[in-house]
């Protein structure tokens, strides 16, 4: 069976290295693998190609190269996929017209609840009818796609999360050495791409919030609000008390730092920092999003927060800071939760019987 994975870009971020995990996981179920994206090469394409997976770019200078879909076809008629499997809008909608055209079945996929962008949706409504079958990883995720996009709930194909297994936890001082962090004060992680929805300024105003109590924010990640953060961080009396951290590679330091870890996104899918997190066995407090309330057991493995501002937000973290016993609760149930759900081979196994469903059909 030939594959060809696409998605809108491979940069650093939660959907291109899910997208690299399930390529990994695919070509050791014997799949030939190949990973394409819309943009120019990124970071993500390089290290699939390290590890043998064949990998093009289409090299779109913006979201309206309509050349894209010259550049896409070509593609497609040299690979010769069995099938194309797409996440995200762009991504999804190239590959309806092209698959559409040249006569191969296409699965797409969402990985979030976007909220910001609702011309994103209309373009899915528009073309969603096009797909063999739609692949998101929550029941969350399905109800929406099945109302946003007006999909059957017949052609809506669940595959659970999975992460790779967790590195091992590295002795507390020693980690918070490597990063720079103190070591005898509480520190609240984050991890992820600098964006907007991620709402990573309220972390600096939740710092502000809770100066009195020497707690440090340790943030990891880039992306194109990273000078527009450090300029904030810069003004903030509070300082002294954000480390922006840059890219992370390896997760194990700053997770075995941290004492919370805090998501105060707008929307989001089942981010890849928020199960790491769990799997390591880090209690995560987050905003009350309907992707998180299927795997939170109902606050029994993370607390989730109906914040509308950062000041709500950091009274929830000042709660659980002083609520020792309730973190490793959330902690060692999270934990548990993720060693028996969060399989890449159980989510290839899955989409596997999905690919050969869509291609006997």
């Amino acid at each position: 069976m030939r594959v060809m994975l696409l998605v809108t870009d491979l940069e650093r971020g939660g959907t291109p290295m899910r997208l690299a995990r399930l390529a990994r996981g695919l070509t050791r179920a014997s799949v030939d693998v190949h990973v394409g994206c819309l943009a120019p090469r990124g970071p993500i394409g390089d290290e699939l190609e390290r590890d043998g997976i064949r990998t093009f770019a289409c090299d779109a200078r913006n979201s309206h190269d309509l050349g894209v879909f010259r550049r896409l076809s070509r593609h497609v008629r040299e690979l010769a996929p069995d099938l194309i499997h797409a996440t995200l809008t762009h991504a999804n909608v190239a590959a309806r017209l092209v698959g559409r055209r040249l006569g191969i079945p296409v699965l797409t996929s969402t990985a979030t609840i976007e909220v910001e962008r609702r011309w994103h949706l209309w373009l899915e409504w528009l073309t969603a009818r096009r797909d063999a079958g739609h692949i998101v990883n929550t029941p969350a995720l399905a109800r929406h796609v099945m109302q946003a996009f007006g999909l059957p709930v017949e052609r809506v194909h669940i595959v659970p999360p999975a992460i790779e297994p967790p590195a091992p936890a590295l002795e507390r001082a020693d980690a918070r050495r490597r990063l720079g962090l103190p070591e005898n004060v509480p520190v609240i992680a984050w991890v992820g791409r600098l964006e907007p929805v991620k709402r990573t300024d309220w972390l600096v105003r939740c710092a502000e919030e809770l100066i009195e109590r020497d707690a440090v924010f340790a943030l990891a990640g880039d992306g194109p609000l990273r000078e527009m953060l450090e300029r904030q961080i810069a003004r903030s009396p509070a300082r002294e008390r954000v480390h922006l951290l840059g890219w992370q590679q390896n997760l194990a330091p700053l997770l075995s730092s941290a004492d919370l870890f805090c998501l105060p996104s707008l929307t989001e899918g089942l981010p890849n920092a928020v199960l790491e997190a769990v799997a390591f066995g880090v209690p995560v407090l987050a905003t009350n999003l309907p992707t998180l309330r299927d795997i939170s057991g109902n606050g029994m493995r993370m607390r989730l927060v109906d914040a509308d501002n950062a000041h709500t937000f950091a009274s929830a973290i000042a709660q659980l800071l002083d609520s020792p016993d309730e973190r490793a609760s959330l902690a060692s149930n999270a934990r548990n939760w993720a060693t028996d759900n969060l399989s890449t081979e159980r989510a290839v196994q899955t989409l596997l019987t999905i690919y050969r469903l869509v291609l006997d059909a």
